[in-house]
């Protein structure tokens, strides 16, 4: 097997070091509720049996002379306690990723330099698949779990980005700017989860009656309230769009590991005049499916990877990229959009496993400058709608979840707020 001690970001990853500072890290989290408490000592066996099936997830981060890179982590990662405040900073040369528990609890933390949702998942379930085997119970090696004895497939460790850019067209990324949630920032570091769950079936009735699926719903959801808040505010009117990943797997053949999505932002501009949340849903309903398309989007992801193999960039000192990078960031990046809503989908999982796992949440970190971010994943009839937030403000909960509910959806109320 190939040793590998070092890795080059994908073309993805490559603002994330850029723009993280002492106190914020792009990171995102998934959290297992399993059916009796974790034996840490066994949960530790589990991690340790999968460092070198994922020799890209066992790094820290290291400064090159002309791009940061991921290097092979020299000692051992151990899992810890889980703690109120998730996601927290993770400095330079420590582990990317966190394993952390709590009574019955199983979390999962990984920056976003490594990988996507989608592909930490690939390594969650396999982690979990792991540490069930060795309580005793027969889990079989299917429905994206990986096998801890395999080496790893060059396709796993594959910049995805690079490989099926076909750099025909390279569109502009300038869009109009987006209303941003204000609000009383709340400490250095932290950041307060709420979590709603809710039967999964009951959001697909009502998405269906809407002739709209579950994310184009919940979209609507979102921007309906961040509508409804910068209404409140009595300012000048910007368009209020939510940031939607799309996993670009289901259109091309590769099982990356790594990052391989490429964000969406639909909206609805007050300026136009007051908008019906029919009309909100419909607005995200057509533009989601006149722009989720191969085309449209492997024209976006070109133009990331134009720029990252551009001869004369290429050969500037980092120091300057880091300069460039940032410009291009702030210039748009995050102001593209008022909130965020990540969907991990349904979470396929063999039963033999499934009836352990009660329950898996999907949580994002804040954005570096947006308030909110949401993100959803689902495991059998348990679809869980996660907010994180920045600010002590409560309102963005409390106009999703109520929105829900008017809509005959039961939400059953979680926080990580003492």
């Amino acid at each position: 097997m190939k040793e590998h001690n070092w890795f080059r970001l994908d073309n993805a990853a490559k603002v994330y070091p850029v723009i993280q500072t002492d106190q914020w890290t792009p990171m995102f989290r998934l959290v297992a509720v399993m059916d009796e408490d974790v034996c840490p000592e066994l949960l530790q066996k589990a991690l340790d049996s999968l460092t070198d099936r994922f020799p890209s997830f066992f790094v820290c981060m290291r400064t090159g002379f002309f791009w940061y890179y991921l290097e092979k982590l020299k000692k051992t990662i151990k899992v810890e306690e889980d703690v109120i405040n998730p996601t927290g900073p993770v400095m330079r040369g420590e582990p990317l990723l966190r394993i952390r528990y709590y009574r019955n609890r199983i979390a999962f933390e990984i920056h976003h330099v490594v990988t996507d949702g989608n592909g930490g998942l690939v390594f969650f379930k396999t982690l979990l698949a792991q540490y069930l085997r060795l309580l005793g119970h027969d889990i079989p090696f299917e429905k994206g779990i990986l096998n801890p004895k395999d080496a790893p497939d060059p396709g796993e460790l594959d910049d995805a980005f690079l490989r099926f850019s076909r750099m025909k067209v390279l569109p502009t990324r300038m869009e109009e700017r987006a209303y941003r949630i204000r609000g009383t920032k709340l400490p250095a570091s932290y950041m307060r989860v709420t979590t709603g769950t809710m039967s999964a079936k009951q959001v697909y009735d009502v998405a269906k009656s809407y002739n709209a699926t579950i994310t184009e719903f919940l979209a609507a959801v979102l921007l309906q309230s961040v509508y409804r808040i910068q209404l409140a505010d009595g300012k000048p009117q910007r368009p209020v769009k939510v940031s939607v990943p799309v996993n670009l797997r289901q259109f091309y053949p590769t099982n990356t590991l790594r990052n391989f999505s490429q964000y969406l932002n639909p909206g609805v501009d007050p300026q136009y005049g007051e908008f019906s949340f029919e009309e909100i849903l419909s607005s995200v309903h057509h533009y989601m499916r006149l722009m989720c398309n191969e085309k449209n989007l492997n024209a976006r992801m070109s133009k990331n990877v134009a720029d990252e193999i551009n001869p004369v960039l290429r050969v500037v000192p980092l120091f300057l990229k880091n300069v460039a990078i940032f410009a291009e960031w702030s210039r748009i990046g995050e102001k593209l959009f008022s909130i965020t809503l990540s969907n991990l989908g349904k979470v396929d999982m063999p039963e033999e496993m499934s009836k352990h796992v009660e329950r898996l949440d999907f949580v994002l970190h804040t954005s570096r400058i947006n308030a909110c971010e949401c993100s959803v994943s689902t495991l059998g009839d348990k679809l869980s709608l996660s907010v994180a937030s920045a600010i002590a403000e409560r309102y963005v909960e409390r106009l999703v979840f109520t929105s829900l509910v008017k809509h005959s959806i039961h939400v059953l109320i979680e926080s990580n707020e003492l």
